[in-house]
């Protein structure tokens, strides 16, 4: 035997070798990607009917934020109509008020002034 058939006998080892380990790694790589798949079924079995109730709590959630869209539309007109009262009810008041102390301060000036013309003609006091 020469170092040729060294050579050739020892590639051969080799080969054999790698293609025992790699049918062991690719047998292992396949009952791990069995249990994967069945984990994945278990999981898209439970899943789907999860995602079913997500979208109806969903759907309900919606219908309850549209309710409380109404309701803040209903606050939000009340208190535009009591402001609109108030300054209704404020203008009404006002006037009167305006007009009595307009009022007031022409008397009080027709005192003053009658006043003045007593106390400047000589007049009793």
């Amino acid at each position: 035997m020469d170092s040729s058939d060294a050579w050739h006998w020892a590639l051969a080892v080799f080969l054999i070798l790698t293609g025992v380990t790699l049918s062991y790694v690719l047998i292992r790589l396949g009952g791990t990607l069995q249990r994967v798949d069945t984990m994945l079924d278990g999981v898209s079995e439970e899943l789907v009917p999860m995602l079913g109730k997500v979208s109806t709590s969903l759907d309900h959630v919606n219908s309850e934020l549209d309710k409380v869209g109404q309701i803040t539309d209903s606050a939000v007109d009340a208190t535009a109509k009591v402001d609109h009262t108030v300054r209704t009810v404020s203008d009404l008041m006002a006037k009167p008020v305006k007009a009595a102390n307009g009022m007031s301060a022409g008397v009080k000036h027709g005192f003053e002034s009658f006043k003045a013309r007593r106390d400047h003609r000589g007049g009793v006091v």
